[in-house]
């Protein structure tokens, strides 16, 4: 037998398929009537087209006949070709305006054009065909056609008489006399008749299919009203199996959702087979669950804490430095991380029988100030815990402070602080009892079997640490711990940075004394880092390890090798020259180069070394680590993996360098940079069809500065992304506003390097420059070069395609000079490429070159892709590059980098 739930249910289920097959006889009905109105409007629709080219026959007619009397009265030669036009455009053979019944044809704008827009190229009498009219209307649209070219004839020979100098009157008379007005009513009559026609079988549609349409909307409105009765019984049946309201269910669920089984649900007799009722009993037993939970988590948090005070514990006796520090120690982290309220240690006083408190820690310590704590057990304070457990030798657990009797002494105490447990552990040295370990807890039955455990090992670790405690000597090993730290490095075990500077300034002392030669090496490993990100640091950590055994086992006696701190290792050797010191830092190149295993993996690193002389390059340590710095920072710059020696030239290309960064994070802020830009013109049309945005930067104290110097700069400083977006917003900005300035539009070009290509948002952050500017993509070029297409090739076509997807365009700047792929360029979403200078500079005398320039260029065309060569110069390079097609240049022989005010100049003489 089922239960009323599932026959509810049941008919539940019915309910809602009746409501489904009902909606669909709703929407059924709803799409008739949308048809029947559609075709309504497609009858409205017809008469309106079928009036508006009948009426562009009448109005054709009446214009011609306009301009024909006019030219023949004025003689002005415009009307006899306003004439024409209009004859034109109805035999189809010149373009239709748009909106043929609202152009004026005496209006001419000041250009000589008419303010009307074009259309299509079609006679009249094939649009009449094509519009869906009735036989005999066409026939009669066609006499009415005749007729208005029997005119157009008649009118033509009255324009010649004119044009002719014959009689003006008699022209004038061929246009008004009866036969003329005759043949314009010809015209006229069939194209009344036409649009009676019209709207006589028009409107018959309209009224048969309002028939239709009421019949639409009446099977509309009845299904409605069945759908909604349907719909409320369901709602009915719905309720009756939920046995509550939908909102009371969410919000039960929603509260059962978040954990909380405080409120039982109350369910009424007749719900008691509903959803509501099995959700009650569904709610009562997950209450249950959850109480059982929280007091399992409780324990679990409690025993945690304690775990954590025994961690703590153990830490404060290896910290502390005298008894009293470590009895202060243990009190505050059992109450700090074990949860206790309060606890205190006291030492045993043997001349007068009590206790003493040694330390205390937590809520309550001060009723300790006057404790009354005996081991006579005649006495009522010699009676408590601690004194049962030093009369049993064990400890004693008080699991009920308030209500125990052997605590009544302290009652008053207990219920002041909240204490509701205690304990009393007795402390042994060398086997006797010397105090007790007193902890208090503000729960009940606080101290089960597992809390038991942990306190009795935390005891047995305090014992162990006063039996074994001896200051003098942990002083010394934390002395000597902490004067191997101040000197040593932790990881690898080798003279830190002060222990370097101490004894590197020792030997120098010896080189400058005996007059001989020294030599300092910073060697750096390359890409370190990388290891440390992909595998994690233990790996970096362990390679250092090796690293620095590998270091040691090559040093001569007397030399040093020190670890400065992350992957940088300092040598220093005595009495070697320039020679002696290249076939070292070879050897230490080799070394390093080895493999290395470490774990599971197999890891092969390369070094950088930079070298510094004694006297040469310095007469101290500063100077000498300096200058070494400087010469490893040049190899890192030539390609790593090599050595070299340290030259004044790199001090002043370091100076140089570190003036240049640290005015370049001030340029923007001192408006000290502007946007220049060189025109592109085309090879085809001789016009500007676009600029390329160059940066430019002048400084107070550095004059101007190469765009080859500051650029590299930025990009190794990381200001190369705020300085790139500045001058996209630059570029972008100008562009608009030449736009608005009526010049001819143009693309703007403007380069991205490699640091800003490959940050995450540069597709949103360009289209929103775009946006901000007013600037449709298309006038946009973003320049890539070589090298950063191919370096990720993979997130290269995909960032490109984001762009591409944008509308920006792409191009590939300084083609030829890098290592491109052709696999990968037919992937990258370009339209250009971009031929380098280099290659253009001697195309008129370098045969290599010319063969490079065309290659590049008939590649690109089979491709599909536009060329452009820059730093053109010469006419004999202009005429080279139209030879071989070239499509567009740039150069000195153009323009040079202009100004925007020189720029627009540039650009308005081209306009005139």
């Amino acid at each position: 037998m089922k239960s009323p739930v599932h026959s509810s249910q049941r008919h539940f289920a019915s309910y809602l398929w009746a409501c489904f097959g009902t909606l669909l006889l709703v929407a059924a009905a709803f799409m008739f009537y949308v048809w029947t109105e559609k075709r309504i409007d497609e009858a409205n629709e017809l008469r309106y087209n079928s009036h508006n080219l009948v009426d562009e026959l009448r109005q054709s007619s009446d214009d011609l006949s306009r301009m024909a009397r006019t030219y023949v009265i004025t003689g002005e030669p415009q009307y006899r070709k306003n004439f024409q036009e209009i004859v034109d455009i109805r035999e189809g053979r010149a373009p239709r305006p748009s909106n043929y019944e609202n152009v004026y044809w005496d209006l001419v704008l000041g250009n000589g054009q008419r303010p009307r827009k074009v259309g299509v190229t079609v006679p009249l009498m094939q649009l009449m065909r094509e519009s869906r009219f009735a036989p005999e209307e066409l026939a009669l649209l066609a006499a009415a056609k005749n007729e208005s070219d029997k005119l157009v004839g008649l009118e033509i020979a009255a324009m010649d008489m004119r044009a002719a100098g014959g009689d003006v009157q008699r022209a004038i008379a061929m246009l008004h006399d009866e036969i003329y007005h005759r043949g314009k009513a010809d015209i006229m009559r069939p194209i009344g008749e036409v649009n009676d026609s019209v709207d006589r079988r028009t409107r018959l549609l309209v009224t048969e299919t309002e028939v239709d349409a009421n019949l639409a909307r009446f099977s509309f409105m009845f299904s409605a009203i069945v759908l909604v009765l349907l719909v409320w019984r369901a709602k009915r049946q719905l309720d009756a199996s939920l046995g509550c309201s939908v909102d009371q269910l969410q919000t039960v669920m929603e509260r059962l959702g978040r954990g909380d089984f405080s409120e039982p649900l109350k369910v009424a007799s007749n719900a008691q087979n509903s959803v509501w009722g099995w959700l009650a009993h569904t709610q009562q037993g997950l209450a249950r669950l959850d109480a059982e939970r929280k007091e399992a988590l409780e324990r679990t948090q409690r025993l945690s804490r304690l775990y954590s005070a025994l961690s703590q514990c153990n830490q404060a006796i290896v910290r502390s430095h005298s008894e009293a520090e470590l009895f202060e120690r243990i009190c505050r982290d059992v109450v700090t991380y074990g949860g206790m309220a309060m606890a205190w240690i006291g030492l045993i006083d043997r001349e007068h029988d009590r206790i003493s408190v040694a330390a205390a820690y937590g809520g309550g310590v001060e009723y300790l100030d006057d404790l009354e704590v005996s081991l006579d057990s005649s006495v009522p304070h010699g009676r408590g815990p601690i004194g049962l457990s030093y009369q049993s030798g064990q400890p004693y657990w008080c699991q009920d402070y308030q209500h125990a009797p052997e605590t009544a002494h302290w009652h008053g105490h207990g219920a002041r602080y909240g204490w509701a447990s205690s304990a009393a552990i007795p402390l042994r040295r060398d086997g006797e009892i010397i105090g007790f370990f007193a902890p208090y807890s503000s729960a009940v039955n606080a101290f089960d079997h597992e809390v038991r455990e942990l306190l009795l090992e935390m005891t047995l670790d305090i014992e162990f640490a006063l039996k074994n405690f001896d200051r003098e000597t942990i002083r010394q090993q934390a002395d000597q711990r902490v004067q191997y730290l101040a000197h040593y490095d932790v990881l690898t075990g080798l003279p830190n940075r002060s222990q370097l500077h101490e004894r590197a300034r020792l030997l120098l002392e010896q080189a400058r004394s005996r007059r001989t030669p020294m030599a300092l090496m910073m060697l750096d490993l390359d890409h370190f880092k990388d290891i440390n990100d992909s595998l994690g640091h233990t790996v970096g950590d362990a390679l250092l390890s090796e690293l620095a055994l590998r270091l040691t086992s090559c040093l001569r006696d007397g030399d040093m090798v020190a670890r400065l701190g992350g992957d940088e290792f300092i040598f220093v050797m005595r009495n070697v020259n320039s020679a002696e010191t290249s076939d070292i830092a070879r050897k230490l190149l080799d070394l390093t180069g080895q493999s290395y295993t470490v774990g599971l993996h197999d890891l092969k690193v390369s070094a950088s070394i930079g070298i510094a002389m004694y006297p040469e390059d310095g007469l101290d340590v500063e100077t000498l680590l300096q200058r070494a710095d400087a010469a490893m920072y040049q190899v890192k710059r030539a390609g790593r993996h090599d050595f070299r020696f340290f030259t004044a030239a790199m001090q002043q290309r370091a100076a140089r360098h570190l003036q240049v960064v640290n005015a370049l994070r001030y340029a923007l802020e001192r408006e000290q940079m502007h946007v220049v830009y060189q025109p592109q013109v085309s090879l085809k049309t001789g016009r500007i069809i676009g600029a390329e945005a160059l940066l430019r930067w002048s400084t107070p104290e550095l004059g101007a500065v190469s765009p080859a110097e500051f650029i590299p700069a930025a990009e190794e400083s990381g200001l190369i992304v705020p300085i790139g977006e500045w001058v996209l917003r630059q570029a972008v900005r100008q562009a608009r506003t030449w736009l608005d300035a009526g010049l001819p539009p143009l693309v703007m070009a403007v380069n991205l390097s490699a640091i800003q290509f490959r940050t995450a948002n540069l597709p949103s952050q360009v289209a929103q420059v775009l946006y901000e500017e007013g600037l449709p993509p298309e006038y946009l070029e973003l320049e890539l070069t070589e090298g950063v297409a191919v370096q990720d090739p993979q997130g290269a076509i995909a960032t490109m395609n984001q762009l591409h997807d944008r509308g920006i365009r792409m191009s590939i700047d300084d083609f030829g000079t890098g290592f491109s792929s052709l696999s990968h360029l037919k992937k990258f979403k370009v339209y250009k490429l971009k031929i380098d200078q280099s290659f253009v500079r001697d195309i008129s005398t370098d045969s290599e070159d010319k063969a490079i320039v065309s290659a590049i260029i008939n590649m690109a065309r089979s491709l599909g892709l536009t060329t452009i060569a820059e730093g053109v110069e010469t006419v004999e390079q202009l005429e080279f590059l139209r030879e071989q097609s070239c499509d567009e240049i740039q150069g000195y022989h153009i323009s040079k980098p202009l100004r925007p005010a020189d720029f627009e100049a540039l650009l308005s003489r081209q306009r005139d």
